[in-house]
Protein backbone atom coordinates (compact mmCIF):
# COMPACT_ATOMS: atom_id res chain seq x y z
CA UNK A 1 0.00 0.00 0.00
CA UNK A 2 2.98 2.35 0.81
CA UNK A 3 4.74 2.44 -2.81
CA UNK A 4 1.08 2.70 -4.56
CA UNK A 5 0.25 5.62 -2.10
CA UNK A 6 4.00 6.81 -3.21
CA UNK A 7 3.52 6.50 -6.71
CA UNK A 8 0.14 8.22 -6.37
CA UNK A 9 1.77 10.97 -4.73
CA UNK A 10 4.50 11.25 -7.11
CA UNK A 11 2.06 11.45 -9.93
CA UNK A 12 0.89 14.08 -8.43
CA UNK A 13 3.52 16.05 -7.73
CA UNK A 14 4.60 15.75 -11.33
CA UNK A 15 1.16 16.80 -12.98
CA UNK A 16 1.04 20.16 -10.35
CA UNK A 17 5.11 20.70 -11.46
CA UNK A 18 3.60 20.63 -15.13
CA UNK A 19 0.78 22.46 -14.35
CA UNK A 20 3.04 25.47 -12.87
CA UNK A 21 5.78 25.06 -15.61
CA UNK A 22 4.48 23.83 -19.07
CA UNK A 23 4.09 27.91 -20.12
CA UNK A 24 8.07 28.50 -19.14
CA UNK A 25 9.00 25.16 -20.95
CA UNK A 26 7.03 25.60 -23.97
CA UNK A 27 8.12 29.58 -24.29
CA UNK A 28 11.57 27.59 -23.96
CA UNK A 29 10.98 25.42 -26.90
CA UNK A 30 9.69 28.39 -28.87
CA UNK A 31 12.85 30.46 -28.62
CA UNK A 32 15.13 27.57 -29.26
CA UNK A 33 13.44 26.69 -32.46
CA UNK A 34 12.85 30.31 -32.94
CA UNK A 35 16.55 30.73 -32.74
CA UNK A 36 17.36 27.85 -35.03
CA UNK A 37 15.30 28.34 -37.84
CA UNK A 38 16.23 32.33 -37.42
CA UNK A 39 20.14 31.50 -37.67
CA UNK A 40 19.14 29.39 -40.78
CA UNK A 41 16.82 32.17 -42.11
CA UNK A 42 19.55 34.58 -41.54
CA UNK A 43 22.21 32.37 -43.03
CA UNK A 44 19.94 31.93 -45.94
CA UNK A 45 19.90 35.87 -46.37
CA UNK A 46 23.12 35.93 -46.39
CA UNK A 47 23.98 33.93 -48.90
CA UNK A 48 21.56 35.34 -51.10
CA UNK A 49 22.98 38.76 -50.79
CA UNK A 50 26.99 37.36 -51.52
CA UNK A 51 25.23 35.66 -54.62
CA UNK A 52 23.79 39.23 -55.65
CA UNK A 53 27.03 41.00 -54.96
CA UNK A 54 28.81 38.43 -56.39
CA UNK A 55 26.72 38.91 -59.98
CA UNK A 56 26.67 42.83 -59.62
CA UNK A 57 30.47 42.42 -59.24
CA UNK A 58 30.56 40.15 -62.38
CA UNK A 59 28.68 42.62 -64.25
CA UNK A 60 30.94 45.62 -63.82
CA UNK A 61 33.94 43.75 -64.79
CA UNK A 62 32.17 42.73 -68.10
CA UNK A 63 30.96 46.49 -68.62
CA UNK A 64 34.85 47.77 -68.24
CA UNK A 65 36.01 44.65 -70.14
CA UNK A 66 33.58 46.33 -72.70
CA UNK A 67 34.14 49.69 -72.29
CA UNK A 68 31.03 51.23 -71.01
CA UNK A 69 31.91 53.60 -68.33
CA UNK A 70 28.84 54.57 -67.54
CA UNK A 71 27.07 51.27 -67.10
CA UNK A 72 30.43 50.19 -64.65
CA UNK A 73 29.80 53.34 -63.03
CA UNK A 74 25.89 52.81 -62.37
CA UNK A 75 27.06 49.06 -61.14
CA UNK A 76 30.08 49.91 -58.80
CA UNK A 77 27.70 52.71 -57.30
CA UNK A 78 25.14 50.48 -56.33
CA UNK A 79 27.15 47.51 -55.41
CA UNK A 80 29.18 49.62 -52.90
CA UNK A 81 25.72 51.00 -51.40
CA UNK A 82 24.11 47.89 -50.99
CA UNK A 83 27.01 45.76 -50.28
CA UNK A 84 29.27 48.00 -48.98
CA UNK A 85 30.95 45.62 -46.52
CA UNK A 86 31.58 43.10 -48.77
CA UNK A 87 34.82 41.99 -50.18
CA UNK A 88 33.04 42.91 -53.51
CA UNK A 89 32.64 46.44 -52.89
CA UNK A 90 36.54 47.00 -52.23
CA UNK A 91 37.22 45.10 -55.47
CA UNK A 92 34.44 47.38 -57.36
CA UNK A 93 36.41 50.61 -56.46
CA UNK A 94 39.35 49.41 -57.00
CA UNK A 95 38.26 48.62 -60.41
CA UNK A 96 36.32 51.72 -60.89
CA UNK A 97 39.89 54.05 -59.80
CA UNK A 98 41.94 51.93 -62.44
CA UNK A 99 39.09 52.79 -64.79
CA UNK A 100 39.12 56.70 -63.86
CA UNK A 101 43.07 56.84 -64.05
CA UNK A 102 42.83 55.06 -67.49
CA UNK A 103 40.56 58.05 -68.51
CA UNK A 104 42.88 60.12 -67.06
CA UNK A 105 40.07 61.47 -64.38
CA UNK A 106 42.53 61.41 -61.21
CA UNK A 107 40.40 62.97 -58.69
CA UNK A 108 37.57 60.57 -59.45
CA UNK A 109 39.73 57.46 -58.86
CA UNK A 110 40.81 59.05 -55.95
CA UNK A 111 37.48 59.50 -54.71
CA UNK A 112 37.20 56.08 -55.23
CA UNK A 113 40.99 54.78 -53.62
CA UNK A 114 39.32 57.18 -50.61
CA UNK A 115 36.67 54.80 -50.00
CA UNK A 116 38.62 51.98 -49.88
CA UNK A 117 41.05 53.44 -47.39
CA UNK A 118 38.08 54.32 -45.45
CA UNK A 119 35.81 51.77 -45.56
CA UNK A 120 38.10 48.36 -47.70
CA UNK A 121 37.04 45.18 -45.68
CA UNK A 122 40.60 44.60 -44.38
CA UNK A 123 44.24 45.56 -43.64
CA UNK A 124 45.76 44.04 -47.32
CA UNK A 125 42.78 46.13 -49.50
CA UNK A 126 43.07 49.59 -47.65
CA UNK A 127 46.49 49.09 -47.97
CA UNK A 128 46.31 48.79 -51.74
CA UNK A 129 44.45 51.41 -52.10
CA UNK A 130 46.62 53.51 -50.34
CA UNK A 131 49.60 52.46 -52.37
CA UNK A 132 47.43 53.60 -55.39
CA UNK A 133 46.42 56.52 -54.24
CA UNK A 134 50.02 57.81 -53.53
CA UNK A 135 50.65 56.68 -57.18
CA UNK A 136 47.97 59.01 -58.64
CA UNK A 137 48.92 62.33 -56.19
CA UNK A 138 52.41 61.94 -57.77
CA UNK A 139 51.25 62.16 -61.09
CA UNK A 140 49.16 64.80 -60.21
CA UNK A 141 52.67 66.56 -59.17
CA UNK A 142 51.97 65.81 -55.11
CA UNK A 143 54.85 64.60 -54.10
CA UNK A 144 54.86 65.68 -50.63
CA UNK A 145 51.01 64.34 -50.22
CA UNK A 146 51.37 61.17 -52.01
CA UNK A 147 54.68 60.63 -49.58
CA UNK A 148 52.12 61.32 -46.40
CA UNK A 149 49.92 58.39 -47.91
CA UNK A 150 52.67 56.04 -47.32
CA UNK A 151 54.50 57.11 -44.72
CA UNK A 152 53.81 54.19 -42.33
CA UNK A 153 55.51 50.16 -42.53
CA UNK A 154 53.21 49.63 -45.82
CA UNK A 155 52.22 46.29 -43.84
CA UNK A 156 52.29 43.32 -45.85
CA UNK A 157 53.52 45.52 -48.81
CA UNK A 158 56.38 46.96 -47.52
CA UNK A 159 58.39 46.29 -50.26
CA UNK A 160 56.23 48.03 -52.51
CA UNK A 161 55.44 50.98 -50.44
CA UNK A 162 59.47 51.60 -49.88
CA UNK A 163 59.65 51.36 -54.03
CA UNK A 164 57.16 53.75 -54.40
CA UNK A 165 58.57 56.01 -51.64
CA UNK A 166 61.96 55.96 -53.23
CA UNK A 167 61.02 56.71 -56.83
CA UNK A 168 59.12 59.68 -55.81
CA UNK A 169 62.03 60.37 -53.64
CA UNK A 170 64.21 60.59 -56.39
CA UNK A 171 61.54 62.46 -58.77
CA UNK A 172 62.36 65.33 -55.99
CA UNK A 173 65.73 64.98 -56.19
CA UNK A 174 66.22 63.72 -52.51
CA UNK A 175 68.91 60.44 -53.96
CA UNK A 176 70.46 59.96 -50.66
CA UNK A 177 66.68 59.24 -48.83
CA UNK A 178 65.78 57.73 -52.03
CA UNK A 179 68.43 54.82 -51.91
CA UNK A 180 67.95 54.39 -48.43
CA UNK A 181 64.44 53.30 -49.12
CA UNK A 182 65.10 51.22 -51.54
CA UNK A 183 67.66 49.46 -49.76
CA UNK A 184 64.86 49.02 -46.97
CA UNK A 185 62.52 47.98 -50.37
CA UNK A 186 65.30 45.16 -51.28
CA UNK A 187 64.89 44.37 -47.66
CA UNK A 188 61.41 43.68 -47.22
CA UNK A 189 61.42 42.15 -50.69
CA UNK A 190 60.91 38.34 -51.38
CA UNK A 191 63.66 36.58 -52.20
CA UNK A 192 61.76 34.00 -54.47
CA UNK A 193 60.55 37.37 -56.55
CA UNK A 194 63.42 37.22 -58.62
CA UNK A 195 62.45 40.19 -61.15
CA UNK A 196 61.28 42.51 -58.20
CA UNK A 197 64.66 42.41 -56.56
CA UNK A 198 66.28 42.86 -59.95
CA UNK A 199 64.40 45.62 -60.25
CA UNK A 200 65.58 46.94 -56.84
CA UNK A 201 69.03 46.60 -57.47
CA UNK A 202 69.42 48.38 -60.98
CA UNK A 203 67.94 50.98 -58.73
CA UNK A 204 70.21 50.67 -56.35
CA UNK A 205 73.18 50.63 -58.69
CA UNK A 206 71.90 53.91 -60.08
CA UNK A 207 72.79 55.19 -56.56
CA UNK A 208 76.24 54.54 -56.33
CA UNK A 209 77.13 57.62 -56.05
CA UNK A 210 75.40 58.46 -53.43
CA UNK A 211 77.72 58.32 -50.25
CA UNK A 212 75.91 56.86 -47.01
CA UNK A 213 76.34 59.00 -44.24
Amino acid sequence: MTTHYDDEEQAERLKQWWKENWISLAAGLVIGLGAIFGWEGWKSYQGTRAAEASRMYEDLRLALGEARGQDAEKIGSALIQDHGSSPYASGAALYLATDAVKRGELDQALTHLQWVREHGSDDGVREVAALRAARVLWQQGKPDEALALIAGDGGEFQAMAQELRGDILLSKGDRSAAREAYQKALGASDDEDVAARGDLQRKLDDLNDVVES
